[in-house]
């Protein structure tokens, strides 16, 4: 058996969104395109860093000529450890709150009212030798359900409460997996641009603690120098499990994901969609989302007094000139390369592993 030094290196990296929300319980409250003023803010700071380490999305259809802005996205450098990358991850935090004074930071999969193209997720990057891409990539599909019921954020659809995974279920960017791990919009992928496995399917996490206990199992896996048994079909079937809730097949994995990593199942019996879920109910949307922007910005569940009136039109435009426009060549090839490069990295197929 190799010892842990043996084992071969990992690099981690996290792309992590967030929605930002102006208005008052009255009127209602949604995105703005305001907040590229923010996002400028970091942008012009540290041009070398932030032209890649930040981004936007945009609602689609009939609903973004009333809210065009979806949410904006943060990313870290490459780290060997989680908790370097947890660290990160969490002074890059620190940093967009800097850079957005006002507007509330809400870490959900999706809101009440959102669709299909108005959601928010962390995109997890590992990173391993070209040669080892496949038992990474089986051993971390095997407890990828484990991984994303822990994430649950994201427990309404059309306003109505609808499971805990509920941005799972309906974003256009996810699905089953597909044959082809490049193919780029399923839960789990190989990136043409970076080589590296992205886990697409978590939603948003903000507790430290929570976020930790996910990068530290993925690092396990990822580091692991054998297949386990896995199989696509068997992942895709256990896809139904986020509409309604762990099964026992899901907990059984969880069970084996403790034995290899000492992640706490009791990270899928406690979610931050059911939370979320019991303060709207309990406590109103107005003090939830406040509460939502305390802990993203603070890491501690509560109000941080962040002002959110919601913002002038110029200043949409204005952010919109400093921020958007200057990043278009680079999101142009960035685009090119995620959906069209070649891959230079040989034949790869993923195969299944039977149980034993």
């Amino acid at each position: 058996m190799s010892t842990p030094s043996a084992r071969p290196p990992v690099t981690l990296g996290l792309e992590e969104e967030v929605f930002v929300l102006y208005g008052d319980a009255e009127r209602g409250f949604r995105a703005s395109t305001a907040s590229f003023m923010g996002l400028a803010r970091l942008l012009w700071s540290d041009w070398k860093r932030n032209v890649g380490g930040t981004a936007s999305n945009f609602r689609r259809g009939a609903v973004a000529r009333r809210e065009l802005m979806s949410s904006v996205e943060i990313s870290t450098p490459i780290h060997a450890h989680p908790a370097t990358l947890l660290a990160s991850a969490l002074s890059r935090r620190r940093e967009l709150a800097c850079a957005l004074p006002a507007g509330l930071m809400v870490p959900l999969g999706l809101l009440p009212g959102s669709d299909g193209f108005h959601t928010a997720g962390l995109h997890l990057h590992v990173g391993v030798a070209p040669s080892l891409l496949a038992t990474a990539y089986g051993n971390i599909a095997r407890y990828l359900p484990v991984l994303t019921h822990a994430s649950a954020s994201s427990p309404w659809w059309n306003s109505q409460p609808s499971g805990p995974l509920s941005r799972v279920a309906h974003s256009f960017a996810l699905g089953p997996l597909t044959p082809d791990p490049l193919a780029r919009f399923q839960d789990l992928i190989v990136t043409r641009r970076l080589g590296t496995i992205e886990l697409r399917v978590l939603d948003p996490v903000w507790e430290p603690e929570r976020l930790l206990a996910i990068l530290s199992a993925v690092y396990a896996l990822a580091r692991l120098p054998d297949r386990l048994p896995w199989s696509r079909g068997g992942y895709n079937r256990l896809r139904a499990s986020y509409a309604t809730g762990p099964d026992a097949k899901v907990w059984a994995l969880a069970q084996e994901l403790q034995a290899i990593s000492g992640f706490d199942p009791g990270w899928l019996e406690h979610t931050v969609s059911a939370w979320v879920l019991e303060n709207w109910q309990t406590r109103g949307e107005a003090a939830t989302l406040a509460a939502l922007d305390g802990a993203y910005r603070t890491g501690t569940w509560g109000s941080a007094g962040t002002p959110h009136t919601r913002p002038p039109r110029w200043r949409g435009a204005a952010g919109f000139a400093a921020y958007y426009l200057p990043k278009l060549p680079y999101m142009a090839r960035k685009v090119r390369a995620e959906h069209h490069a070649e891959w230079s990295g040989g034949e790869l197929v993923i195969e299944d592993v039977a149980e034993d």
